[in-house]
């Protein structure tokens, strides 16, 4: 289906007529509405979705489709008691066959930070959560994911997204209730003005059991004005909220909370609160930033040379991904077994609450995945602003902490089976460290890979550093660095000769 610019004219006339009079007589809503739904949107200048999954929507043992659906309303703010019209758009993934489907949907209120739509679990989870059948749901809620940054949906493709019409941000929190009511209650959706199509389920008949809400960062600070303004309204039965978010007033509703070791520590965990404090980890570490380095090259946002993060900064390589998942489980569990799950020791801080680091600059307590609690490199988030540092530690300071290969893997195989039991890291997760850890052999065999400098930043295919030249010191981090791009935590990169290490390492 063509969106339909007329909407967006009709939508205009009424947001003007609320600018002048502003919301005159409305009332604050005891319940969500459901909105008009239209979809699945098609054709524009790309003939593609932003945020068009760069994960095969087909792999193992399991087949997705992925459709753009637009809805519209009347957004109200429950502080003000002010309403305005609107059209937004939402990008809903779900299993081909409906058996396949969990019950479980996860609506993400995407990320804007950047002037344009950035997931953030999707790109750390995405091949799990197909593999278990989730739903999952990207929403545009804030006004600069429609309009009109440099790179918003309007200003990419203007053909596809002319009908979206944003009122502003002080809407956004029921504009992304009315998207969930229009998931869990797509009989009541409304059809669309005009043109005689019927009203859209966007959930394509599967009924939702469990909806999890979702936000990272900036987005996790709008959940938290969510929460805390009465906007759940019985609809959402967990939060998993990451990269920030609280302090919090209502948690009638559960919430997870997974933070980097950089985000400050936040109220201590109660019955319906559990926060995951990540050793070793960044704001936007490796495994996160490379998917959407690669989007934006796709969706040509960005130039086709080398990416200036990944060559301007040797970028954390935290396992967010093991912990992200870890998570998604959790919450599974919660809703499996109507318990949330141990909570998880805290990072270490001082009296002053700074991090208390290890002798080799490694951060103390708090959810350690394999590659920390075993470490053969410097990971922290500090150092390159929000994409931390990483540094691969010379063959020398490796053997002294292991002197075999055999030695390494031991060790890496005791930290899986550890983090399995705390219940942070996953069995098939363990898995794949262990067969990182069995691949990764260069310290050993001193291969080529630790002679050369890797001049593109890329993080495919054989890579190389300059780590044999350069004696690890916890306080290289300056600028100027001596590494052959230059500045502050300029690229040194590291992966073995054999395997391609993308986070962790």
């Amino acid at each position: 289906m063509k969106p339909r610019s007329i909407v967006a004219g009709v939508l205009a006339i009424a947001l003007a007529a609320v600018i002048a009079g502003y919301g005159a007589g409305a009332a604050l809503a005891s319940a969500v509405p459901n909105p008009a739904v239209q979809g699945p949107i098609e054709g524009g200048v790309h003939g593609y979705p932003w945020n068009h999954s760069l994960f095969p929507l087909s792999g193992n043992g399991y087949s997705y489709t992925e459709n753009e659906y637009f809805f519209n309303g009347t957004a109200t703010n429950l502080e003000k008691g002010v309403s305005a019209p609107y059209e937004s758009r939402m990008l809903v993934r779900l299993p081909t066959d409906p058996a396949k489907f969990n019950g479980t949907v996860i609506v993400e209120w995407v990320n804007v930070t950047g002037q344009k739509d950035i997931e953030t679990l999707w790109p750390v989870t995405g091949e799990y959560l197909m593999q278990h059948g989730y739903g999952y749901v990207v929403v545009d809620a804030q006004l600069l994911g429609v309009c009109c940054g440099p790179m918003s949906l309007k200003t990419w493709d203007p053909d596809r997204y002319a009908a979206l019409v944003h009122p502003g941000d002080e809407f956004a929190f029921d504009i992304f209730s009315q998207a969930i009511r229009a998931l869990r209650h797509p009989s009541e959706n409304l059809a669309p003005l005009f043109g005689g199509v019927p009203a859209v389920d966007p959930m394509r008949g599967m009924a939702v059991k469990h909806l999890v809400a979702d936000g990272a960062s900036q987005s996790a600070s709008e959940l938290t004005k969510f929460v805390n303004g009465g906007y759940n309204r019985g609809q959402i039965d967990a939060y998993a909220i990451s990269r920030g978010g609280g302090p919090y007033n209502d948690f009638s509703t559960p919430i997870w909370q997974l933070n980097e070791e950089t985000q400050p520590a936040v109220a201590p965990d109660n019955a319906h609160f559990r926060v995951w404090e990540e050793a070793g980890t960044a704001h936007d570490p490796e495994v996160h930033w490379n998917y959407i380095a690669r989007e934006e090259k796709r969706d040509e946002t960005a130039p086709g040379t080398p990416d200036p993060i990944e060559t301007a900064c040797s970028i954390n390589r935290g396992s967010v991904d093991y912990s992200a998942r870890a998570q998604v489980a959790s919450i599974a569990k919660y809703f499996e077994k109507g318990a949330m799950g141990p909570s998880m020791p805290r990072l270490t801080r001082n009296s002053a609450g700074e991090l208390v680091r290890d002798s080799n600059g490694l951060a103390e307590g708090g959810v350690r995945q394999p590659f920390i609690e075993a470490p053969v490199a410097y990971n922290a988030g500090t150092g390159c602003p929000l994409f931390g540092t990483y540094r691969g530690w010379t063959p020398a300071m490796i053997q002294s902490l292991y002197p075999t290969h055999e030695a390494y893997v031991v060790a890496i195989k005791q930290s899986t089976a550890y983090d399995v039991k705390k219940k942070w890291l996953l069995p098939a997760d363990a898995k794949d460290a262990i067969a990182k850890a069995e691949g990764f052999t260069a310290p050993w065999t001193l291969g080529s890979c630790y002679e050369t400098a890797n001049p593109t930043g890329e993080e495919t295919g054989t890579l190389s550093s300059q780590i044999s030249s350069v004696t690890w010191s916890s306080t290289f981090l300056t600028l100027g660095d001596t590494a052959p791009l230059g500045g502050f935590d300029a690229a040194v990169h590291d992966a073995n000769c054999e395997v391609v290490v993308e986070a962790g390492f």
